[in-house]
């Protein structure tokens, strides 16, 4: 047994509240190297009863561990508990004192109480839910008379300063464009007031941008949207603002004596709009200072600045720019405020990389799963092979509660990254990847045009106006097909997923929820495939397969979903 390799400690991901009286517990081991794992616990007051025994599921594995997990409840919310490890040969207890060959109580870990706000609590109206975001200025024209000087056709190739005329009433008027599409969540880039057409740089929070419409169009999206059973998210930009809004001006003109020096990250005076001697988004764009998030006033701004839109236009959720650079005071803050609204308001913050700490259950409800992308990228461009796909995925999962399996933000590009059919190079990579994210689990994010294999490259050029001409295309169709099966399947949305290696080329796993399964498989291969696995008495549910005495046709560049009656 590689007893420097297990590993468990009693708090954060490793020991987690479910629900009020049900503690999660979970232990690393190196990969293979224990037979069998049991978790003793009782009531942490309970002095002479026996502890209970559980065995604990291998829930994750990746190239170097294993992580096991049980569920453990006491009906009095206090718990003490310890780990009985099996490798062949050997048996050893791992407590909080380290290993022993026998334990005494005081040796137990404790999770001494679970309290009310120890529950993390995602909205479960968005779990597994498809997430359609929209880039305003590049989607459609819905009224040229707010049009800018200088807009240009949709067709055009974008500038760094291009705009097309997108606007607030062209999204009312796609509505059922994109509810056609099976998505729940409408989430739109910026919209207050700004210089630039992608509104990253707010100039106002406090005014819609007029390029784009009036208060009173959002009011009348978000309506018809919750018309329609959808959700509208807007984008909140609070790490930075513009060096045009009013509050850095003032820092300007009155350098050391303005009131708002403190709101801004100031190095020394005096300070000019070059960025000299401040910080600002990135410590690259001098238009875009960066705001001081552990200023109680700054915080105390920014959270009535949120409680205003979503009080007055009943919103349900904010995505939360750069939410990894701002202050955890803000976003504690911010979600205690918004969660007294309501607490199916839905959060979800822009993390490139591990999101575990804002996903404590006091911040987000949610992050960006860019670790996803990225490995489903390399996947498919052939760099890494199925059985290294799913152990990149499964060490991100490890970094998770199990409960957030299913919220985590999955993509395949977005406004900030080259789009996924010029990565990938032709339609039929494009159309399984989607595919793969569709039937995934988390919330799949489609950004605007990638139903329809719009290409892109680098900033600004991934920010095409939309390509209404393709959304009868074959590409579209089938990656409608597939996001409309999604809409409507408990499974997909709701189910824990087993990966199934039947071929380096091949990615293919199991959703479950409460006993029903669905097979999908993606034929990455450059030829076709005849595949056997778990799947002998089920039927095509969806997509090109042929399915006869338990073997498995698929052609190349083919998807297909399996399932039962």
């Amino acid at each position: 047994m590689e007893r420097a390799a297990i590993y468990h400690i009693s708090e954060h991901n490793y020991a987690y509240a479910v629900d009020g009286d049900t503690l999660a517990v979970r232990l690393r081991a190196k990969k293979n190297d224990l037979e069998r794992v049991v978790v003793h616990y009782k009531n942490l007051y309970d002095h002479t009863s026996r502890p209970k025994e559980l065995s604990m599921e291998k829930i994750l594995s990746d190239g170097i561990s294993d992580l096991f997990e049980a569920r453990i409840i006491v009906k009095e919310k206090r718990f003490k508990y310890y780990f009985e490890l099996f490798s062949p040969g050997e048996r050893i207890f791992y407590t909080s004192d380290g290993f022993l060959e026998s334990v005494d109580e005081k040796n137990c870990f404790f999770y001494p109480y679970i309290n009310d706000d120890d529950i993390f609590r995602p909205p479960s109206w968005a779990e597994g839910e498809i997430i359609y975001q929209i880039f305003v200025d590049r989607f459609y024209d819905g009224d040229p008379s707010n049009n800018p000087p200088g807009t240009i056709p949709f067709g055009t190739p974008p500038g760094r300063e291009s705009y097309y005329g997108g606007d607030l009433e062209g999204v009312i008027l796609k509505l059922d464009y994109v509810a056609g599409l099976g998505a729940k969540i409408i989430y739109l880039n910026p919209i207050f007031l700004s210089n630039s057409y992608h509104k990253y740089d707010i100039v106002d929070y406090y005014s819609i941008d007029g390029t784009f419409g009036k208060a009173e169009d959002l009011a009348r999206l978000v309506e018809a949207a919750h018309e329609r059973g959808m959700k509208v998210v807007l984008d909140g930009v609070f790490n930075h603002c513009s060096s045009s809004n009013p509050l850095f001006m003032d820092v300007l003109e009155r350098q050391s004596e303005s009131k708002y020096r403190d709101w801004f990250c100031i190095k020394r005076f005096p300070i000019d709009a070059s960025g000299k001697n401040y910080d600002t988004f990135a410590g690259l764009v001098p238009g875009m200072p960066r705001l001081n998030t552990c200023n109680p006033e700054v915080i105390r701004y920014i959270t009535d600045v949120v409680l205003h839109w979503t009080k007055l236009f009943k919103l349900d959720g904010w995505r939360l720019d750069v939410a990894d650079e701002v202050s955890h005071s803000l976003w504690i803050n911010l979600r205690r405020e918004l969660k007294a609204l309501s607490p199916d308001i839905l959060l979800i913050g822009e993390i490139w990389n591990h999101s575990s700490r804002w996903l404590q259950g006091r911040e987000m409800d949610t992050a960006t799963n860019y670790k996803f992308m990225r490995a489903l990228h390399e996947f498919v461009a052939g760099k890494i092979e199925a059985h290294s796909f799913w152990e990149r995925v499964s060490a991100n999962k490890m970094l998770y509660r199990s409960c957030l399996y299913n919220y985590l933000v999955n993509l395949v590009g977005s406004h900030d990254t080259t789009r996924c059919r010029t990565i990938l190079g032709s339609d039929e990579l494009h159309v399984l990847a989607m595919a793969v994210n569709l039937a995934f689990e988390g919330m799949p994010l489609i950004y605007y045009g990638d139903e329809v294999c719009m290409e892109g490259g680098f900033d600004p050029d991934n920010r095409r106006a939309m390509k209404w001409e393709d959304v009868n295309s074959d590409c579209a169709r089938r990656i409608g097909e597939l996001s409309r099966f999604r809409a409507g399947s408990i499974v997909l949305k709701k189910g824990s997923i087993t990966p199934i290696e039947v071929g380096r080329r091949i990615l293919a796993f199991c959703r479950e929820f409460e006993g029903e399964r669905i097979y999908f498989v993606a034929n990455f291969d450059g030829r076709e495939c005849v595949l056997e696995g778990p799947w002998r008495d089920a039927q095509v549910k969806l997509g090109e397969g042929s399915l006869e005495d338990g073997r498995l046709t698929l052609e190349s560049g083919r998807y297909v979903l399996l399932g039962y009656k």
